[in-house]
C-alpha cells in the first residue's frame, strides 16, 4: 500500500506540473517569441524488494522548450535582411518620387527652359520672349534649389534614423546583459534552463539583428555574447557596451558611429545589415551619388549657358552677361588638423568632372588622393598645390593657402553642394544675347560662284573677335587675308580668323572678296540663341561623351533602377522571412488544439492518480481497522 500510495502521489505531482505547463502554453499562445514547452516524464528509481524490483512511480525529468536553434538562426538572419532592404527601399522611394515626377522633375524643368530658348530664337527682338526665358531660368534654378533642399531633408531623416537605431541598440544591449545575468543565476542555482528567459533573450537578439547585423557566441555558463562590425563587442556576459554617434570631422551635418568607450575611432564603415546598415548604405551610396550628380548637371548646365550667352550680343549690342551665378566646389579641412592650412577649389574642366568626393591627405612627405566613398586611391592627378602649380584632379583645381602638416586631411566635394547654389543673377531681359557678335558676307561686285557661310565663334575671348577681316582671292585657288599672305583654297574647309570660323564653297575667281565684321544693329539675329538651344544636346560631360540631357536621364534612370531593384529584393526577402517564420512557428509555436488534447489527457491521468490515491488510502484504513 505504501508503494501504491507513493506511486499515486508521484503521478499527482507530475501531472499537476504537466497541467501547469500546458496552461502556460495556452496562456502564451499569442506571446511574441514564445516557444511552447513540453514536459518530459521519467520513471523514478525502483525499490528493491528481495529479488524483485518494484517501481516507485513517475517524475518530471525536464520542462524544455520545443526549439530548433538552426531554424531560429535562419529566421533571425532573414528578418535582419528584410529590415535592411525595407528601410533602404523606403528611403530610395522618397528619392525616386522627388526626381522622377513627370511634371515637377528636372527633365520637365529643363524641357520648359529650352522651349523658352527656342521661343526667343524664333523672335529674338521680343521683350516678352526674353522675359519668359528669364522666368523659366529662375524656375529651373528654383527646381535645382528645391531638389537640393529635399536631399538635405532626406539627409536629416537618415541622421534621425541612425540616432534612433543607436538608441534602440543600446537599450537592447542593456536588456540582453540583464537577461544574461538572470540566465546565469538561474542555471547556477537550479541547473535547469530558464525557458521563458531564453525566449526573451532570443526575441531581443531578433530585434537587435533587425537594427544591425550581429554575431553571437554562447558561454559555458549560459550567457550569450554579442558582437557587431569587425568584432566590436556589444554584450559581454552581464556587461553591455554602448554605441554613440559623433559628428564627422568634415561637417556637423553628418553622423558617424563609434563605441562610447572609443568615440575617436569611427566604426561606420564596418557596420552592415539591419535598418542601421541600410541607412548608412543609402547615405554613403545612392544619396551622395545623387547629390554629386545633380550638382554636376547644374554646374555643366549653368556654366555652358553663361559661356554661350557671353559669346553673343544683347539687344544693346553689348556682349551677353552671365545668366546664372558661378557654382563653386567645396574643400573642407578636417577638425583636428595640425596646421591652419585651407584648400580652395575651382572648376577647370567641366568635361573632366567626375562628381565623386575626394579625400586629400598629407603624410608629411607626400600627398594622396582617395575616393571618399570607397577609400580607393586615385593616381590620376598632378601639381603641388601651390598657386603657381595647383593640384589638378577630376577637372578641379586645388590650391593651398599655407603649408600643411603631417596628418592634415581635406574633403573636396566638387559638385555635392552645387545644385543648392543655382541662382539667376540676370535681371534685365535685354541682356540675353540672341545675336552672334560677328557676321560674314560677300562683296556685291563678286563675279564668281563662291559663297561664304555665317561666322561660327570658336574663341569668344579673342581681343580681335569683332575686327573687320577681308578675304580676297588672287585667283581661283589662292586667297589672302587683310591684304597679306597667300593661302591655298580648299572648298568647304574652315578658315579661322580672330576667333571666327567661316567656310567658302563654290568657284571663286580673281578679285572676289568676302568679309567678316562686327554684327552691329542685328537685333533680329538669332544665331547665338540657336547655339544656346543646341547646348541641351552638346556633349559637355564625361570627356565629351554625354550631354546634360543624357546625364539627367541617366540619373533619373539609375535611381529608378535602384528603387525597383530594392523593391524586388525586399519582396523576395519578405517571402523568405515568411517561410522561416512559418518553419519556426511549426516547430515552436503553440497549437491550441494540441494543447487542449494534452490538457484533457493530463486531466484524466491526474484524476486516475487521485483515484489510485483514494484506493490506497481505503486499503490502508481497512488494514488499520483489522488490528483494532
Amino acid at each position: 500500500m505504501a508503494d501504491m500510495l507513493g506511486n499515486a502521489l508521484s503521478a499527482l505531482v507530475s501531472y499537476q506540473r504537466a497541467l501547469a505547463t500546458t496552461s502556460h502554453n495556452i496562456a502564451n499562445a499569442d506571446t511574441e517569441g514564445y516557444s511552447r514547452q513540453r514536459v518530459d516524464f521519467a520513471t523514478r528509481i525502483p525499490q528493491q524488494s528481495g529479488d524483485l524490483s518494484i517501481g516507485s512511480g513517475v517524475k518530471v525529468s525536464d520542462v524544455r522548450r520545443v526549439y530548433d536553434e538552426f531554424a531560429n538562426l535562419q529566421m533571425r538572419n532573414a528578418s535582419g535582411s528584410f529590415s535592411q532592404l525595407d528601410n533602404f527601399y523606403q528611403l530610395a522611394t522618397q528619392l525616386d518620387n522627388s526626381l522622377s515626377d513627370p511634371e515637377l522633375g528636372i527633365s520637365a524643368a529643363l524641357s520648359r527652359f529650352y522651349d523658352s530658348v527656342q521661343n526667343l530664337a524664333d523672335d529674338p527682338a521680343s521683350i516678352p520672349s526674353r522675359q519668359l526665358l528669364l522666368s523659366e531660368a529662375e524656375s529651373l534654378g528654383g527646381r535645382f534649389a528645391e531638389f537640393s533642399a529635399q536631399l538635405e531633408g532626406l539627409s536629416k531623416e537618415v541622421n534621425a534614423r541612425i540616432q534612433s537605431d543607436v538608441n534602440d541598440i543600446n537599450d537592447l544591449a542593456q536588456e540582453l546583459a540583464d537577461i544574461n545575468g538572470l540566465v546565469v543565476e538561474a542555471q547556477g542555482k537550479f541547473g535547469a534552463a530558464p525557458n521563458d528567459l531564453l525566449d526573451q533573450r532570443d526575441l531581443a537578439l531578433l530585434r537587435l539583428n533587425d537594427l544591425v547585423s550581429i554575431k553571437t557566441v554562447e558561454q559555458d555558463d549560459g550567457a550569450t555574447n554579442v558582437f557587431i562590425g569587425n568584432g566590436q563587442s556589444l554584450v559581454l556576459g552581464e556587461e553591455s557596451r554602448s554605441m554613440t554617434t559623433t559628428r564627422s570631422p568634415f561637417g556637423s551635418d553628418r553622423l558617424e558611429l563609434a563605441m562610447a568607450s572609443s568615440p575617436q575611432s569611427p566604426i561606420s564603415e564596418v557596420l552592415s545589415g539591419g535598418s542601421l546598415g541600410a541607412s548608412l548604405s543609402f547615405r554613403d551610396g545612392l544619396l551622395d551619388t545623387t547629390k554629386n550628380e545633380l550638382g554636376r548637371i547644374a554646374t555643366a548646365l549653368t556654366a555652358s549657358l553663361n559661356q554661350q550667352n557671353g559669346q553673343g550680343l544683347d539687344l544693346d549690342g553689348n556682349p551677353g552677361a552671365a545668366i546664372f551665378n558661378t557654382l563653386s566646389p567645396s574643400a573642407i579641412a578636417a577638425t583636428g588638423n595640425a596646421s591652419s592650412a585651407q584648400l580652395s577649389a575651382t572648376i577647370e574642366d567641366i568635361s573632366a568632372l567626375d562628381g565623386r568626393n575626394l579625400l586629400v591627405q598629407f603624410d608629411g612627405a607626400a600627398w594622396s588622393f582617395r575616393n571618399a566613398a570607397n577609400g580607393q586611391q586615385i593616381s590620376a592627378w598632378s601639381g603641388s598645390g601651390t598657386a603657381a602649380d595647383p593640384f589638378l584632379i577630376d577637372g578641379v583645381s586645388l590650391t593651398l593657402d599655407a603649408p600643411a602638416a603631417a596628418g592634415d586631411r581635406f574633403l573636396v566635394t566638387p559638385t555635392a553642394d552645387a545644385a543648392g547654389q543655382v541662382a539667376v543673377i540676370m535681371s534685365n531681359p535685354a541682356q540675353l544675347a540672341a545675336a552672334a557678335p560677328t557676321r560674314s558676307g560677300a562683296d556685291g561686285a563678286n563675279t564668281g560662284a563662291a559663297q561664304i557661310t555665317e561666322t561660327r565663334i570658336v574663341d569668344a575671348s579673342n581681343p580681335n573677335l569683332s575686327a573687320s577681316v577681308a578675304i580676297e582671292f588672287l585667283d581661283a585657288n589662292t586667297y589672302q587675308i587683310n591684304g597679306s599672305g597667300s593661302f591655298s583654297y580648299s572648298p568647304g574647309a574652315e578658315i579661322v580668323v580672330n576667333g571666327n570660323a567661316v567656310a567658302i564653297t563654290g568657284s571663286p575667281i580673281a578679285g572676289d572678296r568676302f568679309y567678316i565684321e562686327a554684327n552691329s544693329g542685328a537685333s533680329g539675329d538669332n544665331r547665338n540663341m540657336l547655339a544656346m538651344a543646341a547646348v541641351e544636346d552638346s556633349k559637355l560631360l564625361d570627356g565629351g561623351a554625354s550631354s546634360v540631357q543624357n546625364a539627367v536621364s541617366g540619373l533619373v534612370g539609375d535611381i529608378a533602377v535602384a528603387t525597383r531593384s530594392a523593391e524586388l529584393n525586399r519582396d523576395s526577402q519578405e517571402n523568405l522571412l515568411r517561410q522561416t517564420r512559418e518553419n519556426v512557428e511549426a516547430i515552436s509555436g503553440v497549437n491550441l488544439d494540441e494543447e487542449a488534447a494534452n490538457l484533457l489527457k493530463y486531466q484524466q491521468a491526474y484524476q486516475a492518480a487521485a483515484q489510485a490515491t483514494s484506493i490506497a488510502n481505503q486499503l490502508f484504513q481497512s488494514l488499520i481497522s483489522s488490528f483494532r
